[in-house]
């Protein structure tokens, strides 16, 4: 399979582009009134006003590119602070494709070619890739351990590889093998079989979309893994009857939508089947009045939006050939894929709860900290920073957060117990499941 992934070469136009304006480091236009703040965790805790600036890391990327500058072990160790989380993308002003996460992620790559990343810490998830396929190192007989409760109750899950159904539950390698977040896919679960939904799972044969990989720059892990699923999705739709693909993990759905299509095969092997977020697939139900909330839920919570479901989606229109203004600027970008009113309305239409928004929402919203491999790699700073996000929730009256990413979800609450909070954090699953007969 032939994949368009881009080299640091192959990026050296807008690499050389960035005019080192600044404007990448905050979130404008936000309010009323209009206001600004901080939006790249690593700017936070390291400062602006070196390397951990975007600007800072396009000039990184010029120095590797005209190698004036050699890989050292801070040079490296900056690198890997960055959670790829978009804001500075979303705030860069530029008239041309914004790419300084792309950007990153090819240094990344380049750096693991190189023999001198990741960081120590995170070199087990390849290894891991290698032995488990996930990179929590676990075992393919525990990946359905959250089934359990389905079966003590009589209500097995299907196995869609043996039982057709056409919808695959894919729920993602943290869902499956992280404790603190294994109740997202029970309450998934949950909600499609009180919907009377027709739908399976993999199991034992489900294997890690990738993300992770490809966020460190284990290009090759990432392929392996890509591959391999995008010809179980194929042999699913064309053989078992598969026509919907649902996650309830930002990762794995930014994942099949943005990165498995860099591979020039893409449409051929999803043809006939649709990727969706499970936030999206249930509010159709609920629009559709197939979901009905018949629980009140006397709450006060706040919603946090994750940067893979939010301004990672973003769909940018890209003057290639130069035809309107000149090749390579952007017309116009789209926020169709992105799901920033989707949850706002559920959580709007669940009685009794009391909804109240953080000041950094939406496409300026500020990350968890724990993304592109930070959480394993600076699991301390992760925790700081996650604990700045969770004191904004806090500001706002809200006894609970909310969100839609498991990722999220475990390092806010890493947060909450830095801060030595009561705040908990939930996924909008549970909320869901609760509300529901």
């Amino acid at each position: 399979m032939k994949w368009d992934i881009p080299s640091l070469e192959e990026l050296e136009d807008p690499v050389w582009r960035c005019t080192a304006c600044g404007n990448c480091k905050t979130a404008y236009d936000f309010g009323p009134p209009a206001t600004y703040g901080e939006i790249c965790p690593a700017g936070v805790e390291f400062g602006f006003d070196g390397n951990m600036a975007s600007k800072g890391k396009i000039a990184f990327a010029r120095g590797i590119l005209k190698k004036d500058l050699e890989w050292t072990e801070e040079f490296v160790n900056d690198m890997y602070r960055c959670t790829i989380c978009a804001g500075c993308q979303n705030q860069c002003e530029l008239d041309h494709k914004p790419v300084i996460p792309e950007i990153m992620e090819a240094m990344r790559r380049k750096a693991v070619e190189d023999g001198v990343g990741p960081m120590p810490t995170q070199k087990v998830i390849s290894q891991s890739m290698k032995s488990y396929n996930n990179p929590y190192q676990g075992p393919r007989r525990v990946r359905t351990d959250w089934t359990r409760p389905f079966k003590k109750a009589k209500k097995p899950i299907k196995n869609i590889m043996k039982q057709d159904a056409p919808i695959l539950f894919y729920v993602g390698c943290t869902g499956a093998f992280n404790l603190p977040v294994r109740n997202f896919p029970v309450a998934t679960a949950s909600i499609f079989q009180k919907l009377g939904l027709d739908f399976g799972i993999l199991g034992e044969n489900e294997i890690c979309c990738g993300s992770t990989a490809m966020r460190l720059g284990y290009e090759e892990d990432f392929k392996r893994v890509a591959e391999t699923n995008l010809g179980i999705f194929k042999d699913l739709h064309d053989n078992h009857g598969v026509n919907t693909i649902v996650t309830s993990c930002a990762g794995c759905f930014r994942d099949f939508k943005k990165d498995y299509s860099l591979a020039e095969e893409y449409e051929e092997f999803i043809d006939g089947i649709e990727i969706i977020h499970t936030t999206d697939f249930l509010f159709r139900k609920f629009k559709e009045g197939e979901m009905k909330f018949t629980k009140e839920l006397p709450w006060k919570v706040t919603y946090h939006d994750p940067c893979h479901t939010g301004r990672h989606m973003f769909s940018y229109d890209v003057d290639e050939e130069g035809s309107r203004q000149w090749k390579g600027s952007f017309v116009s970008k789209s926020d169709e894929d992105c799901l920033f009113d989707v949850p706002r309305e559920i959580l709007h239409a669940i009685p009794g709860l009391e909804f109240s928004e953080m000041e950094r929402i939406k496409a300026n919203s500020y990350c968890c900290g724990g993304g592109g491999g930070v959480m394993t790699g600076y699991g301390d700073w992760a925790a700081k920073n996650a604990s700045l996000r969770v004191q904004e929730a806090l500001d706002t009256g809200a006894e609970k957060m909310v969100s839609i990413c498991p990722f999220c979800h475990y390092n806010l609450n890493e947060g909450a117990k830095r801060l030595k909070s009561d705040m908990r954090v939930f996924d909008l699953v549970e909320l869901i499941d609760q509300v529901l007969e």
